[in-house]
């Protein structure tokens, strides 16, 4: 998730809170003994450690004024400029140069295109210059051990951070990443680092923090493993009358009737797509309307990385721009 949409809960000014360490409280303990039973841990080491972390405790019974969900309700255009920005073109390309031999072997053994990759970093953390300032074991203890809607997903996110750092001879202590747990170039959440993060420079340790090669490979290896289709299209423009436009999701939609299913409901499909190609149609919010987009197996892919189909299609059209500008000043 990139940095730059953290949306934050403002509580009233009325509200009161202390900070006290994760050790003083039950719902640590009992993560620790499961550490300790289930993984082996040392229990004097994690108590130690959560001694260090602080959760922040309401004093009196907190009643968020959310925000607008300033990130979620943005306009598709709006959002995409936030990353498909001369600075960023420029930088991928720089970026593509210094790192072409990696992109290079990393597009022949995994079929990932190099601009998708490039795309990827830039968009999640400006090709390694923002990872992220946020110390990972507090946040993930915060999000874990509150009233977080989602504190199950965190706690087992905050297991698997712990078995990295330990697999890796890392200090959970000093590791930092996103608002919400997210590690390295790549912005890979905990689970993902130890299940699709690969050494790819040869030094034999898997470092989403400083290895530009590591982060290549991984990503390239987090799209194989999601059954990414062999340089296959991602999306098109599409004209859709008022029926047809309910099967277009604002949502993720994962392409399941083929190209001849649609034809046969009367939907214009280009005749160049092969009748056996599965196919989806998505809606991108604009402030008074929305586009309709047909969308591809890959374009499906993208949003397995990050769920929101703005995210997945400013991937794709950042990676062109990318491109078109690689090339030209690559002949």
């Amino acid at each position: 998730m990139p940095y730059i949409l953290f949306l934050l809960l403002v509580f009233s000014s009325a509200l009161s809170a202390k900070s006290l360490p994760a050790t003083n409280f039950q719902t640590t303990h009992d993560f620790i003994n499961k550490m300790v039973s289930t993984h082996q841990f040392d229990k004097t080491e994690l108590n130690f450690i959560f001694s260090k972390v602080n959760l922040i405790v309401a004093e009196k019974k907190p009643k968020p004024i959310k925000q607008k969900a300033k990130a979620k309700s943005m306009s598709w255009h709006k959002y995409r400029n936030l990353f498909i920005t001369d600075a960023r073109i420029n930088q991928g390309v720089k970026f593509w140069q210094n790192n072409k031999t990696t992109l290079d072997r990393a597009e022949q053994q995994f079929h990932v295109p190099q601009e998708i990759i490039v795309a990827i970093l830039g968009i999640e953390t400006n090709y390694g210059k923002n990872k992220g300032t946020h110390a990972t074991l507090e946040t993930l203890a915060r999000l874990s051990f509150g009233n977080h809607r989602r504190k199950k997903f965190y706690q087992k996110e905050l297991e698997q951070f712990l078995l990295l750092s330990r697999e890796n001879s890392l200090p959970p202590l000093s590791i930092k990443g996103s608002y919400a747990g997210a590690l390295g170039f790549a912005q890979f959440i905990s689970s993902s680092y130890r299940h699709y993060a690969i050494d790819y420079d040869g030094d034999k340790k898997v470092d989403l923090f400083n290895s530009s090669a590591d982060a290549i490979g991984s990503i390239a290896n987090y799209f194989d493993k999601h059954q990414w289709h062999d340089f296959g299209p991602y999306a098109r423009p599409i004209t859709l009358n008022s029926n047809q436009s309910s099967y277009a999701k604002y949502s993720t939609n994962k392409p399941k009737k083929n190209a001849t299913y649609w034809r046969n409901k009367g939907f214009a499909i280009d005749s160049d797509i092969h009748p056996n190609t599965k196919l989806s149609f998505i809606k991108l919010r604009q402030d008074n309307h929305f586009e309709t987009w047909l969308t591809f197996w890959n374009f499906y892919v993208l949003t397995r990385y990050n769920h929101d189909n703005r995210y997945a299609m400013t991937a794709v059209q950042l990676s062109e721009k990318i491109k078109q500008q690689f090339n030209q000043q690559n002949p």
